[in-house]
């Protein structure tokens, strides 16, 4: 997810994405705001010069983590200092110049961000940057700066770096007593957050598509008109529309016909709403969930003697569990079962689709090929029986990648095998006609 949602600048920047896309919103409130922010994030971050601002902060942390010894604040101790240590106090004095103006451009930034809309965790990054470029004792950096002092400027290098700074009062409460040194470092950490806050929101315009209208938890069921993946932007649209009594989405359809991209996107869209982000359909609603969880692409574990039955097994527990407690879940399963028989998939495939049916809230998306599946639950009016359209009147199958009510009961294997030649030819081999 954050390889696509990935348009950052710097690696550490990239771990904070990582960050903030693990923590979606919980409130109707909390993602109208973070929509806001994104939209005007969006805006923002080409002006930015982001390859100077990240340069002097790698710069700036770098300095900040050195192991140098302290320069002295007495010019007579520092003036000794720079006789014996010429190249040391030329390399602090230089980084210095860095802090200077890793400052001076977090200053011009400040008040744009200060200015945007907010939630809670952006307006953490925005005290970060007040606090730092707002400490009184940025001035006095600055002016050693301007004047190109030398030597006033080294005597600064104990004020920055130091872990004890000794000022007894600061214009904001907040900073009162803190270290420059720390002010720096929580300014720092701010500009690889307000990257990938940036990231999130040229992702969000990049996907094009609407902004989504967030439901309460059971006030309404999922519902998208024209959705597409966000990397197939020109792709199919499709509308999925479930009833508030309809729990669980059963799709069939043969391979090849779109059924696990289908997924995709309804996985994509439903976390993007929780991100605060646009979400690639032309209308989309989609109520508050706890948690979105997903069994895709299950693997077995050789090292823990674990087959692939048991991991998909697993896996739906954690789901099971989850629903269970009472959470309202979005779960997205393709091929469930897929690593036993087909005897015994049908009947854990039934039971799965029955049991979440009943669940008092969540929506539940199951993949399958198992159309026998869909046909005894049709009588469920907690579930919604949906494939992927096929046209088989040809020589050759035509997927036309949409979705629509009903049960798939195509099945392509021989025929793809005849497609590609290799029937034809074990029938000569064996004699067949």
């Amino acid at each position: 997810m954050a390889s696509l949602l990935d348009h950052t600048h710097a690696r550490p920047a990239h771990d904070a994405l990582k960050r903030l896309i693990a923590a979606p919103l919980s409130t109707i409130a909390d993602i109208m705001a973070r929509q806001q922010l994104l939209r005007a994030l969006a805006a923002l971050s080409p002006q930015v010069r982001w390859s100077e601002l990240h340069g002097f902060a790698v710069q700036v942390g770098r300095y900040l983590a050195s192991k140098f010894v302290l320069l002295p604040t007495s010019p007579v101790e520092r003036a000794l200092f720079a006789i014996r240590h010429r190249d040391i106090v030329a390399e602090l004095t230089a980084q210095l110049r860095h802090v200077a103006e890793l400052l001076r451009q977090c200053e011009l930034l400040q008040p744009r961000l200060a200015a945007l809309p907010s939630d809670a965790a952006f307006e953490r990054i925005v005290g970060a940057f007040t606090n730092a470029v707002h400490d009184p004792r940025v001035a006095t950096l600055c002016a050693a700066v301007a004047r190109d002092n030398t030597n006033a400027l080294a005597g600064l290098d104990a004020m920055v770096r130091g872990t004890s700074t000794g000022v007894k009062e600061s214009v904001h409460a907040g900073t009162l007593g803190t270290p420059l040194r720390d002010l720096l470092l929580a300014l720092i950490d701010a500009i690889w957050q307000l990257d990938a806050f940036c990231s999130l929101g040229t992702a969000s315009e990049a996907f094009g598509g609407i902004t989504p209208q967030l439901a309460p938890r059971g006030a309404a069921k999922v519902s998208f008109e024209r959705l597409r993946h966000p990397l197939l932007p020109h792709g199919v649209g499709n509308d999925i529309t479930l009833s508030r009594e309809e729990r669980v989405l059963f799709l069939t359809g043969p391979n090849m016909a779109g059924k696990s991209t289908l997924l995709r996107a309804l996985g994509i869209a439903i976390y993007c709403a929780h991100l605060g982000m646009n979400v690639t359909a032309d209308l989309a609603v989609v109520p508050l969930f706890d948690r979105l969880m997903v069994s895709i692409s299950v693997r077995d574990n050789l090292q823990r003697g674990e087959s692939l039955y048991l991991a998909e097994i697993r896996r739906v527990r954690t789901i099971v569990e989850a629903v269970a407690r009472g959470e309202a879940v979005a779960a997205i399963f393709d091929e469930v079962f897929r690593g036993t028989n087909i005897a015994d998939a049908t009947q854990a495939t039934a039971l799965l689709v029955q049991g979440l049916a009943h669940a008092p809230h969540g929506t539940f998306v199951i993949a399958s090929h198992l159309a026998s599946v869909a046909h005894s639950v049709t009588h469920d009016g907690g579930v919604a029986c949906w494939c992927m359209q096929v046209d088989i009147a040809g020589p050759t199958p035509l997927f036309t990648h949409r979705v629509l009510r009903g049960v798939s009961d195509v099945h392509l294997g021989m025929m793809l095998l005849d497609a590609e030649g290799v029937g034809p030819t074990l029938r000569r081999m064996a004699g067949l006609p």
